[in-house]
């Protein structure tokens, strides 16, 4: 077997390797809109590809040459499916119609037939969710099968077409079949995991991309640091603009210089386990004043090496809506006692004020008593205006407390009632009282 056509045949299914990478950066099967262009592009490349190998005959023996034409149109129609292979076996069909003698009908359904075996597999591969060794398997026996049937086509075709006598398919097939096994089963096994490779290489910088783009647009800080050095090994957008310096500039910090004391309550037990959780530490930006966050502490375990896992936000919104329903239930508890209160003044409130209106006759000859009634009169009108009040309570406001003064509810600010002077006495009568 001569080695230089070996070594050209792999630098040539090389090339097809990188060109199928390049493809699949400029058009990933997730886009829809370049879709078609993809398959025209490969199945295109793929028959250049098979025509070169038809060109780059490999010696095996003295006189004798087999070629790898199989294995590009194989390869494309497992990982890309109908439409790329159909068009590189047309590729590699053309040039062998071109070519013409006995074997080219044989040599054409060959090519089709790889196309389709291809197509077939990669359906299954498709249903399974994922490339097996199954999969290779059945491929590298359903092309070699293909190959030697195109060698006992020869013969149908000599039955078929009378001609010139030639050597018998079978005769042929015995000189080449051990290295037609041994390349389609080292180029289709072989060639298989390197397109399998680039799949997932691909596949995993896509979901690489996608994580940092969903990590980037969390409205919560993620940092991941290094337990042993407290160096920080990655930052989302959040963690830059919380600290005050891009995710960039925050790598191989050291995370405890954002964490004053008392930063023990975020820190891990000596084993690492379980999760720290803190609730308005101190955190120290970059450039600024010292926030309050909420942050979580995990550790995980990758390939044998330890990460701790930081999610924190500013504790500012938690504060404001604690605040808030804190108002929300003080307000109520003031509400409903204002009314109680309200309603267990006014009932008496009301006898007080009929009572003090059947005295008005009864007392207008004395003076004095009058005056009297006239004082309760503006004092129970003081106090009806104070129990409406409680029954308009809007908010929580409270007095100035200082000195004896306790601090109260203020009823005038907290029913949002402009406050009402009080009326001033009547003054003294200096009419005698009658004899």
């Amino acid at each position: 077997m001569n080695v230089y056509h070996i070594i050209e045949a792999v630098g040539l299914l090389v090339v097809g390797l990188v060109f199928y990478s390049y493809v699949y950066d400029w058009a990933p099967p997730t886009d829809a809109t370049r879709r078609p262009w993809r398959a025209a592009l490969l199945g295109a490349g793929f028959g250049a590809l098979t025509v070169a190998l038809m060109i780059a005959r490999i010696e095996v023996g003295r006189g004798i040459y087999i070629d790898a034409r199989i294995l590009p149109v194989a390869l494309i129609g497992l990982f890309e499916g109908g439409p790329a292979a159909l068009i590189a076996a047309l590729f590699g069909a053309a040039y062998r119609v071109y070519l013409g003698g006995r074997g080219m009908v044989p040599g054409v359904a060959a090519l089709l037939a790889t196309a389709a075996v291809g197509a077939v597999v990669h359906a299954w591969v498709r249903r399974d969710g994922r490339l097996g060794v199954r999969h290779v398997v059945i491929l590298t026996g359903l092309s070699y099968t293909i190959a030697f049937l195109s060698f006992l086509a020869l013969d149908l075709v000599d039955w078929l077409v009378p001609g010139p006598d030639g050597t018998p398919g079978l005769v042929l097939f015995g000189r080449v079949w051990a290295a037609y096994f041994v390349l389609t089963t080292a180029g289709v096994a072989g060639l298989a995991r390197l397109f399998h490779d680039v799949v997932e290489q691909r596949r995993l910088a896509a979901e690489r991309r996608r994580f940092r783009a969903i990590v980037d647009e969390t409205t919560d800080a993620i940092r991941i640091v290094d337990p042993g050095s407290h160096a920080i090994l990655d930052a989302n957008r959040a963690d830059g603009e919380l600290s005050g310096a891009a995710p960039g500039v925050l790598l191989g910090q050291d995370d405890r210089l954002f964490w004053p004391p008392p930063e023990e309550a975020l820190w891990l037990p000596p084993d690492g386990r379980g999760i720290a959780r803190a609730h308005g530490v101190p955190f120290r930006p970059t450039a600024g004043p010292t926030v309050a966050v909420d942050a979580t502490r995990h550790r995980v375990t990758y390939q044998g090496r330890a990460y701790d896992i930081l999610v924190f936000r500013a504790a500012a919104d938690r504060l404001a809506a604690e605040g808030a329903l804190r108002e929300a239930a003080e307000l109520r508890t003031a509400g409903l006692l204002a009314r109680a209160a309200a309603h267990e003044i006014n009932n008496p409130l009301a006898v007080i004020v009929g009572y003090l209106q059947m005295l008005g006759p009864r007392v207008a000859a004395d003076v004095k008593l009058t005056d009297w009634t006239a004082h309760m009169k503006q004092a129970a009108a003081r106090i009806g205006d104070a129990v409406s009040r409680l029954n308009r309570i809007v908010k929580i406001e409270t007095t100035e407390g200082g000195g004896s003064a306790v601090v109260m509810l203020d009823t005038e600010k907290s029913s949002g009632s402009p406050r009402v002077p009080d009326p001033a006495p009547p003054p003294p009568s200096t009419t005698p009282p009658p004899r």
